[in-house]
């Protein structure tokens, strides 16, 4: 596992007219690849293509809505990708997450069915425990492994005060991708947002509360740079590669200092001198 891809949603920008910059940007910096994102599907899969074959960038993933997934699949088999991906969901109680899983174990199947592998993306909720077990547990559990498989954030793992390395460890089998972000501080399960609640303006963008936006500002400036925070890079490596995790995907969430581009710059020439050495 030599290669690192970039999940596209780091370039902190949503206008779908710079999908073909950012692939450039992502090429010019040394990424193998990159996982898609919402704004890039406006470019249609064909053209999405010869952008990618155009930069020598590799297309592993994408992430879409669970309700997305199924009509997203002739996209990422057009790409040729080997995963399929939910970034987060909404699961307040055990009832949400067994009834939850039911639904990603038909969704997984029909992905299974086209070749494709479906992923969980975690934040820090998905940390949240019902008795002995948390939600990622839970929702292991209650689904076929041959239907559904982890992509672990381990900034995300590390934040809500739990070991990345070991959560690889234990459940290696079912995690296939690890988004690489750092994490300076733990700041606990943070609450999830109910998108049933969610306000918007007259644009349609949603509308935060005050303390929501506090709490989403305090959860991105804790993504520092690469190696000054709490994950412990070289027994990540260890462990994924003892399970035979497929691939490592920069993501970022926060430009500690100056440009974007240079964070994510940093980012790869860090993780390229840890990882493979």
């Amino acid at each position: 596992m030599e290669k690192i891809y970039l999940q596209m949603y780091s370039f902190g920008e949503f206008d779908p007219e710079k999908t073909r910059d950012h692939l450039k940007a992502a090429s010019e910096m040394g990424f193998s690849g990159v996982e898609l994102f919402g704004p890039d599907f406006v470019t249609d899969a064909l053209t999405m293509k010869k952008y990618l074959e155009e930069y020598h960038l590799e297309a592993i993933s994408l992430h879409a809505d669970t309700d997305q997934i199924v009509s997203m699949i002739p996209y990422a088999k057009t790409l040729g990708l080997q995963f399929i991906g939910i970034g987060m969901a909404y699961l307040p109680d055990e009832a949400a997450i067994a009834a939850y899983a039911k639904k990603l174990n038909d969704i997984g199947r029909q992905c299974r069915e086209q070749g494709l592998t479906l992923t969980y993306h975690n934040h820090t909720q998905e940390f949240k425990k019902y008795g002995e077990k948390n939600v990622l547990e839970l929702l292991l559990e209650n689904t076929d492994p041959d239907y559904l498989s982890l992509e672990i954030d381990a900034g995300w793992v590390a934040a809500a005060g739990e070991s990345p390395e070991a959560f690889i460890e234990k459940y290696g089998n079912r995690v296939k991708l690890i988004h690489i972000k750092e994490s300076a501080e733990v700041i606990g399960v943070m609450p999830q947002m109910n998108p049933a609640e969610r306000k918007t303006d007259e644009n349609g963008h949603p509308v935060f509360s005050e303390q929501e936006k506090a709490d989403m500002e305090k959860s991105q400036k804790i993504n520092c740079p690469a190696g000054k925070g709490l994950v412990d890079w070289k027994a990540l490596e260890k462990a994924a590669d003892a399970k035979g995790c497929a691939a490592y995907i920069v993501e970022r969430e926060y430009s500690y200092a100056g440009e974007r581009l240079d964070c994510l710059k940093a980012d790869i020439d860090y993780y390229k001198s840890v990882l493979f050495n």
